[in-house]
């Protein structure tokens, strides 16, 4: 593990590392006033989701009522669970006109992309509520995937099909633990497409969770093994990675057995018991099932000593569980709770370090400082590793003394960069600390405000401008409106000038509305505005309402304000970089 310090380099290094893992690190819990004034936000947040939801129709794109409805459904599903269902409807079938649309644009295979990430996008958003509904927007919405992308000879690409396959395996995985029975159902319909490793890891989630559905679902992928020739790559390295990483007991020892028994038979009729083989491919199926040999004599040793010639030389069967292992690790730490993370702890003692730096930073990712220092005093292995727990602690909080110290160092390295840059790194560490340490970000402010002036007027600038805003916004300083209230009408001009330059510079229009996929120079400006809606809805949800309503485009001003009720609705803005924009 890198050993972080608060260096002129460690701030910036620092500042990169969470922009990845979004470390973040919030106050104690509100006291009464706090949590009274923080419930009267989430209603104000919830009125303005209404009133935009009743604004969609006006709305002339599919992909803008798409985007728009189904942002407005996952925030209100707590609330209003029927009014977000019914939008989730409404956004399938845009989603569907979209993808049937796409066929006659003129730049079908870009406007095919943009709705198949917006079906992808809506997905998720569902599954995350309801499995079962998720599953049915799936199935709703694949016939338009498949006539959009079928090509004129009147095939579908291959990939299209596997990209289904892949997104099915996916739902089937992040709901497992939760629905076991919907995961199962999602998983026997990619398998009549194929083999893939996304179901292996399945197995590992609900092994833990439902042990009659892990059971169904195995014997399932035994019998696609027994149809399939070990003629493909893939089936050969699926068979041998379910023996070696999914065995008893997670995994049921009589379906075990009868994998091993077509494993074993399949390579037999391959021609393994001779030493030497015709083919690289059937050479590639017995060198991979012998590597298995003293693993699968266990459970049929007749059959396994007429392989023995493909054995390993010194007769042992050494398994390699890391990939395996860090592939589960790598898994939970992306769509896990932390509580599943930690149970792997137990389950891979010997990675019980590595776990626990995932575990730290996960808990430092959703702003349980508290709980990541509980985590660091469990670990009681390695003096090493606890002091680079510790000091990792320590960078998420780190001292005045510590801040000023470091600052000193940074400002002697920069001195010598170009006044621009030299106000973006000083900006850069002002929004990064900004949440945690608010009185020194705002002297850091002082310094980069008075910076704006060295840029050429331009979109660096502005982008400059952008983040100085809602970096003082986080600081509660509300001169970020002030520097926002004197650039809307600059942004009003490029959104025009923009329009005007369609398809000169990108697709900045689409169906004669503002293309919301971010594209181009304007469109990034605007992305960076949209990701930092958070600190201006904190500082004055009010007049932050009212400094969006002042986009002359409708569909600008309804994406602004939604962003700024989702930026209420998901909690006080987290710090460590997490609106950074260089």
């Amino acid at each position: 593990m890198t050993h972080l310090r608060l260096s002129a380099l460690g701030l910036v290094l620092a500042t990169t590392l969470c922009l990845q893992t979004a470390h973040a690190q919030q106050t104690n819990s509100p006291n009464n006033e706090r949590a009274v004034a923080d419930a009267a936000l989430r209603e104000k947040a919830y009125k303005l989701l209404d009133s935009l939801s009743e604004q969609l129709s006006s709305l002339q794109s599919a992909e803008n009522r798409a985007r728009i409805g189904s942002n407005i459904a996952e925030s209100i599903w707590s609330q209003d669970e029927k009014r977000a269902r019914d939008l989730f409807r409404l956004v399938a079938d845009d989603i569907a006109l979209g993808l049937q649309q796409s066929k006659d644009d003129e730049d079908s295979e870009h406007t095919f992309l943009v709705f198949g990430k917006l079906r992808q996008d809506n997905l998720e958003r569902i599954a995350k509520h309801d499995p079962e509904l998720a599953l049915a927007f799936l199935k709703e919405t694949f016939p338009a995937v498949l006539e959009a992308s079928r090509r004129p000879d009147g095939e579908v690409p291959p990939e299209v099909t596997r990209a289904e396959h892949d997104t099915e395996l996916r739902l089937a995985t992040r709901i497992g633990p939760r629905n076991a029975e919907v995961a199962v159902q999602l998983a026997r319909q990619s398998l009549e497409r194929g083999l893939s490793d996304e179901l292996l890891m399945l197995l590992i989630r609900l092994s833990g969770k439902n042990r009659e559905q892990t059971k169904l679902l195995y014997k399932d992928i035994v019998q696609k093994i027994r149809e399939n020739d070990l003629d493909d790559y893939l089936v050969v390295n699926f068979a041998t990675q379910l023996v070696q990483h999914f065995a008893p007991p997670a995994a049921d020892e009589a379906t075990y057995r009868e994998l091993v028994d077509v494993l074993l038979a399949k390579a037999v009729a391959r021609g393994c018991t001779k030493r030497s083989v015709e083919t690289q491919e059937q050479e590639s199926v017995c060198v991979y099932i012998g590597a298995l040999l003293p693993l699968l004599e266990r459970y049929n040793p007749g059959q396994a000593q007429r392989l023995k010639g493909w054995a390993p030389q010194n007769g042992e069967y050494t398994s390699d569980p890391g990939s395996q292992v860090y592939a589960e690790l790598n898994y939970l730490s992306t769509y896990g709770t932390l509580d599943e993370i930690l149970a792997l702890r137990s389950k891979y003692p010997t990675l019980d370090s590595e776990i626990a730096m995932r575990a730290i930073s996960r808990a430092a990712a959703d702003g349980d400082i508290e709980q990541a220092h509980k985590l660091a005093g469990t670990y009681s292995g390695d003096p090493e590793v606890q002091r680079q727990l510790q000091q990792r602690l320590e960078f998420y909080n780190p001292s005045d003394q510590k801040l000023e110290e470091g600052w000193a160092d940074a400002q002697r390295e920069w001195a010598k960069l170009p006044a621009p840059e030299r106000a973006e790194r000083l900006l850069m560490v002002a929004d990064f600390i900004a949440p945690s340490n608010r009185k020194f970000a705002a002297k850091l402010l002082e310094q980069a405000s008075g910076l704006a002036d060295v840029f050429t007027p331009g979109e660096r600038q502005t982008r400059f401008q952008i983040t100085l805003a809602q970096t003082y916004c986080i600081t509660g300083d509300d001169r970020g409106f002030a520097v926002m209230e004197s650039l809307l009408p600059k942004l009003n001009e490029l959104v025009a000038a923009a329009a005007k330059l369609d398809r000169y510079d990108t697709h900045y229009l689409r169906n004669g509305e503002w293309n919301m996929s971010g594209a181009g120079t304007v469109g990034n400006l605007l992305t960076i505005l949209s990701n930092g809606a958070a600190a201006f809805a904190w500082c004055d949800f009010d007049r932050a309402v009212s400094l969006a309503g002042q986009f002359e485009r409708s569909e600008i001003r309804m994406m602004a304000q939604l962003k700024l009720a989702q930026g209420i609705l998901e909690g006080r803005p987290k710090p460590f970089g997490s609106r950074v924009n260089y």
